[in-house]
């Protein structure tokens, strides 16, 4: 009844941080930038405990990574965490990252003591650089297209959609309700007291025909796997990012 599909991408960065910003440190951790994975809606970053994260690890040094993620997927990583002068690396291996558990991983480089330890070499010219890298490999589960879907396959014939989109010289109907329930742009834009919104008319310029009509295929519920091919995949994640539909943004998981 589900098939699943796994993409693999890697990540990597290198983080500098300031001795002096560690021993004056506001607050409970320091961040890294947050990256970008080559993967859609995929983010990293880099926290660092001097103190620990709560009052048992007081004389702890934590080193967190952070993932940022599209819901309805799992992440199992390989990662290492190095702070190559200390000869200190942190590894995790085929560690499950998931957003009910605030997508983080966390684990102890060393004490509080070491780390201001000038024979330990954490700092260097009083900078620590910390290289961090690794695996990321996406996993989801599918369900097959059920047998019978009466009220999508329903609405999807129904001759009262009452929002039309136009690309180029063709036009596309939609129920205005539908659109706004699968994107949050689409609903700012027909609520927003606009023309689009007067006129319940959407003109797209920067995608093709057979994105859209790909993408309200997806709206209703109907089978959209076998029209997503290598030549298009691009541009239809790239609408579904703009656009912000979460889970059509999952179908990249699945098929690639």
């Amino acid at each position: 009844m589900f098939r699943e599909r796994t993409n693999k991408c890697q990540i990597h960065m290198k983080w500098r941080i300031k001795e002096d910003d560690v021993r004056n440190i506001q607050g409970q951790s320091l961040e890294s930038k947050t990256f970008k994975a080559n993967a859609p809606s995929v983010k990293y970053f880099l926290s660092l405990y001097p103190n620990g994260r709560n009052k048992s690890e007081a004389n702890s040094v934590i080193f967190d990574v952070h993932l940022d993620f599209p819901k309805f997927i799992q992440i199992i990583a390989s990662l290492s965490v190095a702070v190559k002068s200390a000869s200190r690396v942190l590894k995790f291996t085929d560690v499950t990252f998931s957003t009910s558990e605030n997508g983080s991983q966390g684990a102890l480089i060393c004490t509080r003591d070491e780390l201001f330890n000038l024979e330990k070499k954490f700092f260097v010219n009083g900078i620590m650089e910390i290289e961090f890298e690794g695996t990321l490999k996406a996993r989801g589960i599918t369900l097959k297209a059920p047998e019978s879907l009466s009220l999508a396959q329903a609405l999807w014939e129904a001759d009262d959609k009452d929002v039309t989109i136009v690309v180029g010289e063709q036009e596309l109907k939609v129920h205005k309700w539908i659109l706004c329930v699968k994107s949050s742009v689409f609903k700012a834009e027909l609520n927003s007291g606009m023309k689009e919104a007067l006129e319940n008319k959407i003109t797209i310029t920067d995608f093709s025909f057979e994105t859209v009509e790909i993408f309200l295929h997806y709206c209703y519920e109907r089978y959209v796997y076998n029209l997503i091919i290598e030549e298009n995949a691009s541009e239809l994640l790239h609408f579904a990012d703009k656009y912000n539909i979460e889970l059509l943004l999952v179908c990249w998981f699945f098929l690639f």
